[in-house]
């Protein structure tokens, strides 16, 4: 679907980030602190993880 590995790597980028917002929204309290605190959290994990994918393992859509 997807032509060139950037495209994939924007791709699953915005997938696992939506999902992981997903999940802390629903894992977290409501509080301003915690849910900044898991944001940093799924950015800072979802980006390598989307490299890792992408360029190193080689996933494709």
């Amino acid at each position: 679907m997807f032509k060139s590995l950037r495209n994939q790597f924007l791709a699953v980028a915005s997938l696992l980030i939506m999902l992981g917002f997903a999940i802390s929204a629903q894992l977290t309290s409501a509080a301003p602190r915690s849910q900044v605190l898991a944001a940093t959290v799924v950015v800072l994990v979802t980006l390598p993880s989307s490299y890792w994918l992408v360029y190193r393992h080689g996933i494709s859509f």
